[in-house]
């Protein structure tokens, strides 16, 4: 098959789109760090959910490496959860609220509820939506719109907005290591994608009969396994569950077999050798592992190939692409349309509405 369609060319454009968002928001997140530390702000609330939720996972995480001893601390949290059971908020706290669309009714409804008590910063894609008219402060993510309802560029934009928004409260510093290091990504991803595109079709036909899929990361890499595998299932409708490295050696290997598939997120790091470990094991109990990773770690391993140079630190920009681009390959050999999926009218319960295409 010829790998075309809306969703595989959104993939291509993502580094371009957070490149784009890179240029577009550097003054805006500048005087939102501005009015949020004449505030005093100590806790920052980053909320999202699905793929929002992976943002704000990593964005928080990414920040408390950055952060110093008396900076403000990132706390990620599901919008549902947060507005469902809401933690007492006093003067020194924010919301950070991530929605692609601007219109993710749990995040609109905490903007709504705290309105005029607690400061707000929407990371938004969508200009014109819900989101943009009721945040204190707006950061719109670039890259032009998104025409399918699967999120693969617009995570790229709105993670880019987040990390940048929770690096310049942070100062000068950090800012511009993120902005250094989220430029190198994006050449990172190109490359990775590119060298992806090839072998995809192979790897799937092999994958298809696959039961279950795991896709295993630490650190960093861990927010970027829940998004790949949130890309597994929504692409191709196929069990795929998300673990972090040290966790996967439990109760997830209890499951793992020959009827697996174990998706391997090993980008140079701290994690990697616990990550190729379990891996190894993984190959020894039957299951096929595909790796993205610098190098082949486990013998008889398929490789999705990263540039020796990827910083694990922004390892979702760039090894989930390339996981992405063999969810859409897989979801054509299992019969599922990503680019106008059967589930649009479940998306649409949400509130989600505002994304071209859906």
């Amino acid at each position: 098959m010829s790998i075309e369609g809306i969703v595989p060319g959104e993939i291509r454009e993502g580094p371009a789109a957070f490149r784009a968002t890179v240029a577009a928001v550097g003054p805006g997140v500048r005087a939102v760090a501005d009015a949020l530390r004449a505030r005093q702000v100590r806790r920052i609330w980053v909320i999202g959910n699905g793929t929002s939720y992976h943002s704000s996972l990593h964005a928080a995480g990414l920040a408390r490496r950055l952060a110093g001893p008396d900076d403000p601390i990132a706390i990620p949290v599901t919008a549902g959860d947060f507005r469902a059971f809401r933690p007492r908020l006093g003067p020194g706290d924010a919301i950070v609220g991530i929605s692609a669309s601007g219109e993710f009714r749990d995040v609109v409804g905490v903007f709504e509820e705290v309105r005029g008590r607690i400061p707000t910063v929407g990371i938004v894609h969508v200009p014109g939506s819900t989101l943009t008219g009721i945040s204190d402060h707006l950061v719109l993510s670039g890259g032009g719109p998104s025409g399918a309802p699967v999120m693969t560029k617009t995570f790229s934009s709105t993670l880019t907005a987040t990390i940048l928004t929770l690096a310049a409260i942070l100062g000068d510093g950090p800012l511009a290591e993120a902005t250094e290091g989220l430029l190198l990504a994006a050449d990172h991803a190109e490359r990775a994608i590119a060298d992806a595109w090839p072998l995809v079709e192979g790897m799937a036909a092999e994958l298809a009969d696959a039961e279950h899929l795991f896709v295993i990361g630490g650190g960093l890499a861990w927010p970027a396994a829940l998004e790949a595998a949130l890309k597994l299932k929504e692409m191709a409708l196929v069990h795929a569950e998300a673990s972090e490295t040290w966790e996967m050696a439990s109760g997830p290997a209890t499951m793992v077999g020959p009827s697996t598939v174990v998706v391997s997120l090993a980008p140079a790091g701290a994690a990697r050798a616990a990550t190729d470990d379990v891996v190894r094991h993984c190959r020894e109990w039957g299951a096929r592992v595909v790796e993205v990773a610098p190098e082949r770690a486990v013998e008889g391993s398929r490789l999705l190939a990263l540039p020796a140079a990827v910083d694990e630190r922004f390892a979702p920009l760039t090894v989930v692409p390339p996981v992405a681009l063999l969810a859409y390959v897989l979801a054509g050999l299992r019969g599922a349309t990503p680019d106008r999926p059967s589930w649009t009218a479940r998306y649409h319960s949400q509130g989600l509405t505002h994304i071209v295409g859906v």
